[in-house]
């Protein structure tokens, strides 16, 4: 498959990236301002997501909407949504919950491991020596920020390392199907009807009280707009476009840089003082993205492909 310039899906990964940080700092300060729980969190910012991105498409894009095969599209996007979308977001806010910000963020960034083996394992794909470093090194980065190394920085429980686990996997689930899915449906169709499916079912599972109960507060209200306009829509949306010319452990590595993003913000917004940690893994993680993308760039020149 071409899939056109890659320096435009590592720009879009780090915009995702960038997305999720924000998504992180907002959650951050609605735990501490408010009582809302990770389930009720996922389920109104999914359904948020939902209603902004509907209006967004009713306004600029309604052909987004239409499905080309119905039937066979929904096989792939009620899983899409409900499983990876929705798993995506649930495991890693129940990681952070029983473990903490930071191992929650490293076993969530395990995802390329997952992608590389479904690679291997369904599609049959050759693994690049500089892809093996490349998510080796991007992963010792975000040990770095995430401060593995510190004594006594990192204590985890079985319950959450199987979560953190969970994290990964969903994580890396959604890579590999917006990465691997039908190429006829529309990226603005898969993140619609992802977001529909994922919606429906928080709203079933918890019930519509429960999860619109938080819009009943000014002050709970406005952050959850925001975090589903800007850390929902904007970063699932950035991360598929990635996909459409990176594949799904590339994309996956470069949004490793959202614990940096998310460091550098909670200095600026929280106060919090701006690590070696930080400066050094996040330091890691760049160069472990420029030389697979280098990488990337001298096989294209040393083997151009036809045509």
């Amino acid at each position: 498959m071409n899939r056109g310039h890659p320096l435009l899906g590592y720009a879009f990964a780090a915009l995702a990236a960038l997305g999720w940080a924000a998504g992180g700092l907002i959650s951050q300060g609605l735990y501490r301002s408010s009582s809302i729980d990770p389930a009720t969190l996922t389920g109104i910012r999914t359904s948020c997501a939902l209603a902004v991105l509907f209006l967004l498409l009713l306004v600029t894009r309604r052909r987004s909407f239409k499905l080309s095969q119905p039937g066979r599209d929904l096989l792939f996007l009620v899983p899409f949504g409900a499983i990876a979308l929705a798993g995506m977001n649930f495991t890693y806010l129940q990681s952070i919950q029983i473990s903490g910000v930071a191992p929650a963020i490293l076993m969530e960034y395990m995802a390329p491991i997952f992608t590389l083996l479904v690679g291997v394992i369904l599609f049959r794909e050759k693994l690049s020596p500089a892809i093996i470093i490349g998510v080796g090194v991007a992963i010792l980065g975000c040990a770095v920020v995430v401060g593995v190394f510190n004594q006594g920085a990192l204590s985890v429980s079985a319950r959450g390392i199987f979560w953190g686990v969970a994290s990964a996997v969903a994580f890396g689930l959604y890579g590999v199907m917006g990465d691997r899915g039908p190429a006829r449906i529309d990226i603005f169709s898969k993140l619609f009807y992802g977001l529909l499916f994922s919606a429906l079912l928080w709203n079933i599972v918890l019930g519509p009280a429960r999860v619109f109960a938080p819009l009943a507060a000014p002050r709970t209200a406005l952050p959850i707009l925001a975090l589903a306009a800007f850390s929902t829509v904007l970063p699932f949306g950035a991360f598929l476009v990635a996909l459409r010319t990176i594949d799904a452990t590339r994309a996956s590595v470069t949004a490793m840089l959202e614990p940096v993003a998310a460091g550098i913000g909670a200095a600026v917004f929280f106060g919090q003082p701006l690590t070696q940690n930080l400066i050094i893994g996040g330091l890691i993680i760049i160069g472990a993205i420029t030389f697979i993308q280098l990488a990337e760039r001298h096989a294209v020149q040393k083997f151009p492909r036809e045509g």
